[in-house]
């Protein structure tokens, strides 16, 4: 990898972790009262204070590479030392926003090595696509190629890219769309299969919220408002307008799960809180961000009974709890627990649903929701979130770190409150910093990271030095044929 800083030193800033866990850990109801959660700098801090420096102590692998991938809720390492490639770009994620709020080398010395790490050993050499599970030391456990680990592993390049303009991992994220898109999409019944063998034929041609949502989540959108490449919009807008046309449920009007090639619902009857809410949130979502990016409204209005079903059924408003799952036919079924990446998910739709509507009501939603994130996920005693709870706050799983948990859906969450909120609640202007390598001549750097064009670049400041030519109300910046640039960049409204 072509970025080379100056050597990382732990760290550990006492006081100010101190301070963020007595404000966002304390159960007292007047205190949490107290904390200013509408202020974006408070998410910010969270991230940077609460979240990241347990993370860069306990998790990074100074042996083999990378980051340890099983951890229990006192980080101890748990079961087996296997490494999984959409884990370790999970991070990638992490830590490529902590330099994204802070401009601080040593979060993306440690992005940089975990970028190293996955291109030397995820990547297929042979047949292309990444590996779906690694031995502590990188050698491939399992060869075959889930969707969920090719659209997750896009996920961290995709914010490393954006921060960085690394024109390798660039070429990486566009080699392993371009087997996504050749090789998983069915050309017959539409949307992505689940599993393909090593050598990219069909392994599986089953299909499942995480085959075909994710991809956009993930990696597309993020990708899309770095490079501004039409393809990366279209192809997102083909995939959701086909999660929606399969995957809704005519009878419930809810996004549904699991599916056969020919988009047969398998059900789970057995399970009778089959719903999956951070689903059909992230399918909502997902249109949301769509409609900002093309202004075409019948993303909302296509949308408009999911999001009815999510607000009367999915959001406990006296608790502020998000559920975890409603039944299909009983949506007052539910589970009695949820997960921290639900929760998250809640806040940030209820600002993105502010955003939309202008209605206070969606403030005050995430406001309750984001009391409970801090008074009940927030680990006060070991860091970070715990996996999941019960509904009356009490912890279930612990776990820190696993096949589907690392920092990266908590530090997703801190950044966008913190841009949502001070750019769209509060109209302040946020800071951001981008560190660029001999760039191509007539590069553009786009430093928005949200859908919306109403946001304007307000300043910008390359090495030390003011920097005039940009365009403010588009919002991109002409980049100077220099060796390093290192960019502190202001947007406002």
């Amino acid at each position: 990898m072509f970025i080379k800083l100056i050597p990382f030193t732990p760290f550990i800033i006492f006081l100010a972790l101190l301070a963020i866990l007595v404000t966002t850990g304390c159960s007292n109801s007047k205190r949490l009262e107290d904390v200013d959660i509408l202020n974006g700098t408070f998410w910010k801090d969270q991230a940077l204070q609460a979240i990241i420096p347990y993370w860069t102590q306990n998790t990074i692998d100074n042996d083999d590479g990378a980051f340890i991938t099983n951890l229990d809720r006192s980080w101890n390492q748990v079961d087996r030392t296997e490494k999984y490639p959409s884990m370790i770009s999970r991070h990638v994620f992490s830590y490529s926003v902590a330099f994204l709020l802070t401009g601080e080398e040593r979060y993306l010395k440690i992005a940089s090595r975990a970028v190293d790490f996955l291109l030397e050993n995820a990547w297929d050499k042979n047949y292309g696509g990444w590996f779906d599970v690694l031995d502590k030391k990188g050698n491939p456990l399992e060869t075959t190629k889930s969707s969920f680990v090719q659209f997750y592993t896009n996920t961290g390049l995709a914010m490393y890219y954006f921060v960085t303009l690394d024109p390798e991992v660039l070429q990486y994220i566009e080699k392993s769309n371009e087997i996504i898109e050749s090789k998983r999409w069915d050309n017959t019944w539409g949307g992505y299969f689940n599993l393909l063998n090593q050598d990219l034929t069909v392994k599986s041609s089953d299909k499942s919220f995480s085959s075909e949502v994710v991809p956009v989540s993930s990696y597309l959108l993020y990708l899309y408002l770095a490079t501004k490449e039409e393809k990366y919009l279209d192809q997102a807008e083909r995939i959701m307008n086909v999660a929606l046309a399969k995957m809704l449920d005519p009878e419930s009007k809810w996004i549904l799960e699991s599916f056969d090639k020919e988009w047969h619902y398998q059900t789970r009857e057995a399970d009778e809180s089959e719903i999956n809410i951070g689903h059909n949130i992230e399918v909502v979502w997902m249109f949301y961000r769509l409609f900002f990016l093309t202004g075409k409204k019948d993303y909302l209005d296509s949308t408009k009974i999911i999001t009815e079903n999510i607000i009367k059924w999915g959001f406990e408003k006296e608790k502020g709890v998000w559920y975890s799952t409603v039944g299909r036919l009983d949506p007052s079924l539910h589970r009695e627990f949820t997960y921290w990446w639900i929760q998250a998910y809640g806040n940030m739709f209820d600002l993105y649903l502010y955003r939309i509507t202008n209605d206070k009501k969606y403030l005050e939603d995430f406001k309750k929701g984001a009391r409970f994130w801090n008074e009940y996920f927030l680990d006060k005693e070991f860091g970070d979130t715990f996996l999941s709870i019960y509904l009356d706050g009490k912890m279930k799983d612990g776990k820190k770190a696993g096949r589907y948990k690392t920092s990266y859906h908590t530090v997703e969450h801190s950044l966008l409150n913190y841009l949502y909120l001070d750019l769209w609640v509060n109209n302040k202007p946020v800071e951001l910093y981008f560190y660029i390598l001999s760039p191509r001549k007539n590069a553009k750097l786009y430093p928005v990271p949200i859908e919306d064009n109403t946001i304007k670049l307000k300043e910008v400041i390359i090495n030390g030095k003011n920097w005039s030519d940009f365009n403010k109300a588009k919002a991109y910046i002409n980049l100077p044929e220099l060796q390093k640039i290192k960019m502190k960049v202001v947007l406002s409204r």
